[in-house]
């Protein structure tokens, strides 16, 4: 089935979608680091996704998207499902020993590090102005980071690596062709992800005997991770990206809400300037991007 011309409603759609997906991403990602306090990471990542697969491959026979499932195997639907299997072991890693509004921020500065990997990697020409974006946003990490401080988390490191995979993911997302269903592409995505998790447990040879909290915690992560794979899959491909790519920083509330309610985490006003710097210029960088295109130049 193929996805409608991408029109103003559309748009209007795309941005609901982005809306929800974050809203999941958040829901998804505090349980997963709930239940990190119990079990290893590898092991969360292949029982979630055994549970998300489930879920997703119901949906795809249910939907009729099944005739498609030959999809699964189009390149950029594979290079897009290796892509959110490294990101998912880097972000997971990063939830289990970083304050959840911490790492939110530092995810969500994509579009400041995709700017960046533009110029250095595609050679585009990038304005005074989109650098000086640019500049404040990784100023922006560093501050929520803190690399020289006595709070330094490592671990935010792995969030700022995310950035790169998720930047590579939404590339090879646009080149996904209109008839492709997006159930299939999350059905590929949750497989190669759960085959990663897999991958993982036998590399670490790490196993923790699973009580009814962890499953019934990990069940509702897998339904959160379901919607947010979805919805951000449907985001991409319906509308143009930058007029839904802005509403992703709704997330960062979030994450500063869920923080304070299940752990009571308070930022430092450093990290809260920081998140606020990587807000302001992730929303300069789609903008200017936003002119632009529409002027032709970009």
């Amino acid at each position: 089935m193929a996805l409608p011309r991408r029109t103003a409603e559309n748009n209007l759609l795309a941005i609901a979608a982005m809306v929800v997906a974050c809203f999941f991403y958040l829901l998804g990602d505090s349980l997963v680091k709930l239940t990190s306090e119990q079990l290893p990471v590898p092991q969360i990542i292949f029982v979630r996704g055994l549970m998300t697969t489930v879920l997703v491959a119901g949906a795809v026979a249910a939907s009729g998207a099944l005739a498609g499932w030959r999809h699964a195997f189009d390149r950029p639907v594979l290079a897009r499902s290796a892509f959110d299997a490294v990101t998912t072991l880097l972000i997971v890693n990063a939830l289990a020993h970083m304050a959840i509004a911490d790492a939110t921020a530092v995810i969500n500065s994509v579009p400041i590090v995709a700017t960046f990997l533009a110029v250095v990697i595609l050679r585009e020409h990038v304005g005074i102005r989109r650098w000086a974006a640019v500049f404040a946003g990784f100023a922006g990490v560093l501050l929520v980071l803190r690399p020289s401080g006595a709070d330094f988390n490592e671990y935010g490191l792995l969030a700022l690596a995310a950035t790169l995979t998720i930047s590579g993911r939404e590339i090879v997302t646009r080149r996904i062709a209109d008839e492709v269903p997006s159930l299939v592409v999350t059905l590929a995505a949750v497989i190669v992800v759960t085959l990663a998790g897999a991958a993982a447990v036998a590399v670490t040879r790490v196993w923790v005997t699973l009580d009814g909290r962890s499953l019934a915690m990990l069940a509702l992560a897998s339904v959160m991770l379901f919607g947010a794979y979805h919805y951000s899959v449907v985001a991409i491909r319906l509308g143009e990206i930058s007029l839904s790519a802005p509403f992703r920083y709704t997330v960062i509330v979030w994450g500063l809400v869920a923080g304070y309610v299940i752990w009571g985490d308070v930022p430092s006003l450093t990290a809260l300037a920081g998140m606020g710097l990587i807000t302001l210029a992730g929303l300069y960088v789609i903008h200017r991007e936003h002119r632009m295109r529409r002027r032709g130049r970009g």
